[in-house]
């Protein structure tokens, strides 16, 4: 597609998370590399900018709508999660100091979301740590240990999915979370999630990409014909094919879960 000259903004960390088109409009929400917040109006032909924030000099590495007037995003390498109002020309109306390894020792956080069932805003960091957070307090609602960072979290009316490094994804019921309600290991850091259908897309690192099933949470098949770590993967929703990207190779696949060459478990 075409897109128009625009201001100079920041590339997003990866299109993992640094993006969130808004729900029922045309507007893209980016979080960039150097600390800003954009909003792109998106037609069929064109990308144009219509608000960018200052920055603030530091890594955003999520951001997700809060509604259709209000962002979530994760602050990356500062260890902080804000709130956005995106109606008034993006202007940061809360935060929380959310991870660190120790006093003075931010951790990074590198996803953030918004549970429906609880109302809780969550992040997940390389403290291993998914943190829910009551918009009236400062201090977490819940923290819920990881084996590793936390890298991927997704929000859905039946359950939260995490991801991490521990090469593990998990179900989380946040209204009873002493402990996950489904775990499946992948075979590598989980560090990209995506909603397909009734399951999941899951981006596995070095162990390439995991068509999961969710009832049971289970691994239905593998793509391993990367020749790099795999950050990414989504489904096209009319030709049901998926698309998966990796690192150092600059590679972008395009398979179907149903053709020869895939893996199934």
């Amino acid at each position: 597609r075409n897109t128009e000259t625009v201001p100079a903004v920041a590339a997003t960390l990866e299109l993992r998370g640094g993006y969130a088109l808004a729900p029922r409009g045309s507007t893209l929400a980016v979080a960039t590399a150097d600390g800003r917040v954009a909003l792109v109006d998106v037609t069929e032909k064109t990308l144009t900018v219509s608000t960018v924030s200052e920055p603030k000099g530091h890594l955003f590495t999520d951001v997700v709508w809060d509604g259709a007037d209000a962002l979530i995003v994760a602050e990356g390498d500062s260890g902080r999660v804000s709130r956005w109002r995106a109606a008034d020309g993006l202007v940061e109306s809360q935060s929380w100091d959310a991870h660190a390894y120790a006093p003075g020792c931010p951790a990074e956080v590198w996803c953030v979301g918004r549970d429906p069932s609880t109302g809780l805003y969550v992040s997940g960091a390389d403290d291993g740590l998914l943190k829910g957070w009551d918009a009236r307090s400062p201090k977490p609602a819940l923290a819920l240990r990881h084996g590793a960072g936390v890298t991927a979290v997704l929000c859905d009316d039946d359950a939260v999915a995490t991801g991490s490094y521990d090469e593990s994804v998990r179900l989380w019921d946040l209204r009873a979370p002493a402990a996950p309600t489904a775990s499946v290991a992948v075979g590598g850091g989980a560090y990209a999630l995506a909603r397909d259908g009734d399951g999941y897309l899951a981006a596995c690192m070095g162990a390439g990409a995991r068509v999961l099933r969710a009832a049971p949470l289970a691994v239905a098949g593998v793509y391993d014909h990367h020749g790099s770590v795999v950050y990414g993967a989504v489904r096209h929703g009319a030709s049901r094919r998926i698309a998966s990207c990796s690192f150092y190779d600059r590679g972008v696949h395009v398979w179907s879960d149903a053709a020869p060459g895939m893996n199934r478990e």
